[in-house]
């Protein structure tokens, strides 16, 4: 199934080539002069419908994701962002988000489009979409009216978009009213006009403020030490949890709480406050368990515990790219090791294997389409996650390829700390999702890991010859995994193939591999 976030690398259009088919969020044009009016008006009915959810269009290639060489060298330059934004408003309103870019596969051109979901919802067209054909006028679309995506088709919405769109409309109606509970805590924002927070108010921290008001109380609170709110706030939220998951009604809001808690540990590590993020981690941690008496209900929940682990487990992820970024490798490590202590932990290492594992179990991984089965990587739902997600970007920009980036390293960090932990390579105990991924993502962190004493006591404070066996065992397991994607291909860089060189394998006292 096509992720759709906000890249146009080369790797992702490899990715999209390997859907081998159209789908609601990815189209392909196997030619496209937009020179031409009638190119034009037809993109502009695919960009309108796209926008509903997002998605991708790529140029250059046939409904199978093979490459045509139908572009041009005069026609690629008029897929300008710019130009082609300026183009298309004629159209679409704003807001209008738009990448692309030109890439070379096998020596043949093609463009890669990124359209971005409208905040509004959807767009209505602004203008008629029409232009001349063979002396006769060909009506496209109308000012008014709104399209959508069906299958591979842009068509007029219909009575099937209506729920997508409620739900849209109830969220952001849910969001305003968070919003309105800022006059009801007036004193939240006194507090933070003269920078303190009063005792009075450490139960007026509620996961039910509006993001703004919440990252804004945390970070107060926080710079006046007082922990108390958001502790008492912690203690509260697997009862608020468990409420949520268990009422269908009330279920929507279950991504809001996890947002909350992930932003408290971002504020956490944006302000180097390493005492804060470890109790949110242990809260989170606390609310993950909550999925495990969802499975044990009176009905059969397998589903539902495995979206809400998957859901909790994005938001995770994406933390601990921050974390990576921050160079908070203690907070690395803590969230790559989190396991219960309970029974329902015996088979299982950390939340990241589990949360993954369940979800596969239940197909959450995975889509039919045509009969045939695509599959989502677990960091692209993370990357998308993190994309719409001020907090847990950091001050990195939405379309910096460096936020993909500490995505597959935290995944590659993780998988070392869990191998020094149990001294084992196993993949019982960690998938490496980074491997979906080429190698020059995640290669910098363990280059980095070589050298930085305060990274490899973090993450793997054992001998080099164990760190060696460990780098190769873990190798081996991405380029297995990799052959279907396209992805890693191996260590390239020099410093890691030297420090492997000066560990032969048949010298090492290594940990088990299996």
């Amino acid at each position: 199934m096509v992720v759709v976030e906000a890249l146009v690398s080369e790797e992702k259009l490899r990715q999209l080539l390997d859907e081998q088919a159209e789908s609601a969020a990815l189209d392909f044009k196997s030619e496209c002069d937009l020179s031409q009016k009638p190119a034009l008006v037809e993109l502009a009915k695919d960009v309108g419908a796209l926008q509903m959810r997002g998605g991708f269009i790529v140029f250059g290639a046939d409904d199978r994701g093979r490459p045509t060489g139908g572009l041009t060298k005069g026609t690629v330059p008029l897929f300008d962002e710019a130009r082609l934004r300026s183009k298309l408003r004629k159209w679409i309103p704003d807001p209008l988000e738009l990448l692309s870019a030109r890439h070379e596969v096998d020596g043949t051109s093609l463009v890669l489009m990124y359209v971005g979901a409208s905040p509004l919802g959807f767009a209505v067209f602004q203008a008629d979409g029409k232009y001349l054909l063979n002396g006769k006028e060909v009506t496209v679309f109308r000012k008014g009216d709104v399209f959508a995506r069906h299958g591979s088709a842009s068509e007029p919405w219909n009575q099937s978009d209506l729920p997508y769109m409620l739900d849209r409309a109830v969220e952001a109606r849910k969001e305003e009213w968070r919003r309105t509970l800022v006059a009801d805590l007036a004193r939240i924002q006194e507090a933070a006009e003269g920078g303190r927070i009063a005792r009075g108010l450490a139960s007026a921290l509620t996961w039910n403020l509006d993001a703004a008001t919440f990252e804004t109380a945390v970070i107060e609170q926080m710079r006046a030490s007082d922990n108390i709110p958001l502790l008492l706030l912690l203690e509260r939220l697997p009862s608020e949890a468990a409420r949520l998951a268990q009422n269908e009604e009330l279920r929507a809001d279950l991504p809001v709480l996890f947002d909350r808690l992930a932003c408290a540990a971002a504020v956490g590590l944006r302000l180097d406050r390493p005492d804060v993020v470890e109790r949110v981690i242990e809260g989170a941690g606390d609310v993950y368990d909550v999925g495990f008496a969802l499975m044990r209900g009176p009905t059969p929940r397998a589903l539902a515990a495995s979206a809400f682990w998957l859901e909790l487990i994005e938001r995770i992820i994406a933390l601990g790219a921050l974390a990576v970024r921050r160079r908070a490798w203690v907070a690395v490590r803590l969230i790559a090791l989190r396991r219960g202590d309970n029974q329902d932990w015996r088979y299982w290492r950390s939340w990241l294997r589990h949360g993954m594992t369940t979800a596969a179990r239940s197909k959450l991984l995975v889509e039919e389409q045509d009969g045939r089965q695509t599959e989502k990587s677990l960091l692209s739902l993370a990357h998308h996650v993190a994309v719409q997600r001020d907090y847990l970007r950091g001050g990195t920009e939405p379309e910096d390829e460096a936020l993909l980036d500490s995505i597959c390293q935290f995944d590659a960090l993780a998988a070392l700390a869990i191998i020094a932990d149990t001294r084992t390579v196993s993949t019982s105990h960690f998938y490496p999702n980074f491997s979906h991924f080429y190698s020059h993502r995640t290669e910098p962190i363990i280059v980095r890991l070589l050298s930085d004493e305060a990274l490899r006591k973090a993450i793997f404070p054992l001998p080099d010859a164990e760190l060696a066996t460990a780098l190769r065992g873990l190798n081996v397991i991405a380029l297995k995994e990799s052959f279907r994607y396209a992805g890693w291909d191996g260590y390239t860089d020099d410093r890691i193939r030297r420090f492997l060189e000066s560990h032969p394998a048949d010298e090492e006292s290594s940990p088990e591999t299996g």
